[in-house]
């Protein structure tokens, strides 16, 4: 699976010209555009790389790119700023690395890539959940739109779409062949590298309910 960055940034328009850039070269990308979100996600979606805004509203990346630095000392931290910034010492400091005006700055690619591969370099791979693979078709929906299960845990699964697709932040998924309808959170979205299918990887947002306890089921169904 290719790499998972966390990118967090309040500017929504830049969030999501940063996510289209690292997506186009291969990066599965969880967002948030809040300090909150981004913490949430932090320990969550397990990430090989975050990248934050310095801006964050009434927080600042710094605090963010602290607390990850605590919580997993070997997780690599871009922070990103939209002009020279007087922080560049303590972000220094921190064991971070600035990138200003990451967006038309051709240094900024070349920093993700050494920084995935400094992390790689000191753990091994993640799996983000114990996952079973489909083996034959099984189709899917999420509101109106047909999608097809690529693989599912009790935590999550990875959607694939024919066309590039709109997920919404939290969606509901209906296997109609099962009878199951759960709600799941948008994880990451990505074009798959093999086909031109579009690939959406999402967790379970509710557990000990009764549609938990159906997918649970429609899981140990699954061959």
């Amino acid at each position: 699976m290719p790499p998972l960055i966390l990118l967090v940034d309040a500017d929504r328009a830049e969030l999501r010209k940063t996510e289209a850039l690292l997506s186009d070269h291969g990066y599965l990308v969880a967002i948030a555009d809040s300090y909150q979100r981004g913490r949430r996600l932090l320990d969550s979606v397990t990430p090989d790389l975050l990248i934050t805004s310095v801006r964050l509203n009434v927080y600042n990346g710094l605090q963010l790119a602290s607390k990850s630095l605590a919580a997993h000392p070997t997780l690599p931290v871009i922070l990103t700023h939209p002009s020279d910034s007087a922080l560049a010492e303590e972000i220094e400091r921190l064991g971070a690395r600035l990138i200003i005006k990451p967006l038309e700055n051709p240094g900024f690619l070349p920093a993700v890539q050494a920084a995935l591969e400094q992390n790689r370099a000191v753990q091994p791979a993640i799996r983000r959940w114990h996952r079973k693979r489909i083996t034959g078709r099984v189709e899917a929906r999420l509101a109106s739109s047909p999608a097809r299960i690529l693989d599912i845990s009790y935590g999550g699964l990875r959607l694939a779409f024919e066309d590039q697709h709109d997920v919404p932040p939290d969606f509901d998924v209906e296997v109609p062949t099962a009878g199951v309808t759960v709600k799941f959170h948008r994880i990451w979205t990505a074009r798959s590298s093999k086909t031109d299918e579009y690939w959406c990887g999402a967790e379970l947002v509710e557990t000990g309910t009764p549609a938990a306890d159906h997918w649970r089921e429609f899981i140990d169904s699954v061959n």
